[in-house]
């Protein structure tokens, strides 16, 4: 009888070593990738490495994920983990569907329990090809349970691909600093993200038309740099830690501006803002609004210039100080969500159905601690 071994599969430029320096450096906040470390005092932990790579191999393992559409290298340079592990923790489907592969090719060799998060899978379903469908259903299949981070997704999932466990899991992040009084700005609005479901010509319309209005936003997107924004708008960089230490305390409010998606895209922001009890204006896509249930937030249609602009207005007017207590009432640390992944881990050992209370917004304690073979 021992601890649980769980074998982290992140993707490639996520080892813990190069994140500890970064995060020794201030530039990211958590002490390693979304999390995980929470984990350690429960399980023995064993996380993939990166392997150096010159233009050869880089080339190699980049064409193969094109052609595979995951990154099957990456994950057979670390498949030694696989070996030694009882469950496996992957993040993104780009690794989980590698995991499946090595376990389809040879069950016996990799035979760990999995537990598979898809993030941007069922977003890019419809458009991939059956034969690529056909593949990846295939590889679905390998897995204990697949976890997902919006309802929309679940049902993506198991209209898809039906008869397996799938579970969606409210995902956690760091908390920022709450801000303690009124903003010091009541014109500030703040926009955060780089990933590719922000509606940034929603947010320069929005911007022209409400010009009393300071908009700051934080983002790396080449997106954000093509286009030409009116002069109440400033873009800036940030290291993470200094977003959430200083930057969300010094706004009125927070704009999540969202195309179409289905992956709760924005969640992470959303949580942050919550947790520093600023409000937020969003969009409703992608099943966001379950993660700023009980919040002082305001959905606002997809695309609707009009009620995006009057809903900033509206909040910045107000002034208002939201409690910053409802992420954590509502289990969005990022502690509670590494919980739910000790708990489906628990379960997986001791062979047993899933405590239901992973799927909800509440703060979830492991079942077992120490999960044991």
């Amino acid at each position: 009888m021992g601890t649980t071994r769980v074998g982290v599969i992140v993707r490639y430029g996520l080892n813990p070593i190069a994140w500890r320096v970064r995060h020794a450096q201030g530039e990211v906040s958590d002490a390693t990738p979304y999390g995980y470390h929470w984990a350690e005092s429960h399980v023995d932990m064993e996380w993939t490495t990166d392997r150096p790579e010159g233009r050869v191999a880089l080339w190699w393992r980049m064409t193969v994920r094109r052609v595979l559409g995951f990154d099957f290298v990456h994950v057979w340079r670390n498949r030694g983990i696989l070996t030694r592990a009882d469950v496996v923790w992957t993040h993104t489907e780009r690794e989980h569907l590698a995991v499946a592969l090595l376990r389809t090719l040879n069950p016996r060799r990799y035979g760990a329990h999995t537990i598979a998060q898809s993030v941007w899978l069922w977003d890019l379903w419809p458009r991939i090809s059956w034969l690529r469908r056909a593949a990846f259903t295939r590889l679905l299949r390998a897995h204990d349970v697949e976890v997902v981070l919006s309802a929309l997704n679940k049902e993506d999932s198991l209209r898809s691909v039906p008869g397996r466990k799938v579970l969606r899991v409210p995902f956690g992040t760091h908390f920022a600093a709450p801000r303690t009084g009124a903003p010091a700005d009541p014109a500030k609005v703040l926009v955060i993200g780089n990933d590719r479901h922000r509606d940034w010509h929603l947010m320069k319309a929005v911007a022209e038309r409400v010009p009393g209005l300071s908009i700051e936003i934080i983002s790396l997107s080449e997106d954000v740099k093509r286009l030409e924004w009116p002069a109440n708008v400033t873009v800036n960089s940030y290291r993470q830690r200094e977003i959430l230490t200083e930057v969300y305390r010094t706004a009125a409010v927070v704009a999540l501006p969202l195309t179409e998606n289905r992956h709760a895209s924005g969640c992470t922001v959303a949580i942050e803002a919550v947790s520093a009890g600023v409000p937020v204006v969003a969009t409703d896509a992608g099943g966001i609004g379950e993660y700023l249930r009980d919040a002082d937030a305001t959905l606002v249609p997809h695309g609707d210039v009009d009620a995006f602009a009057a809903a900033l207005e509206k909040h910045a007017s107000a002034a208002s100080v939201p409690d910053p207590a409802v992420a954590e009432r509502r289990g969005l640390s990022e502690r509670d969500y590494v919980d739910r992944l000790l708990s489906i881990t628990a379960s997986l050992m001791a062979g047993s159905g899933f405590d239901p209370a992973v799927e909800t917004f509440a703060p979830v304690s492991a079942v077992e601690k120490e999960p044991t073979r």
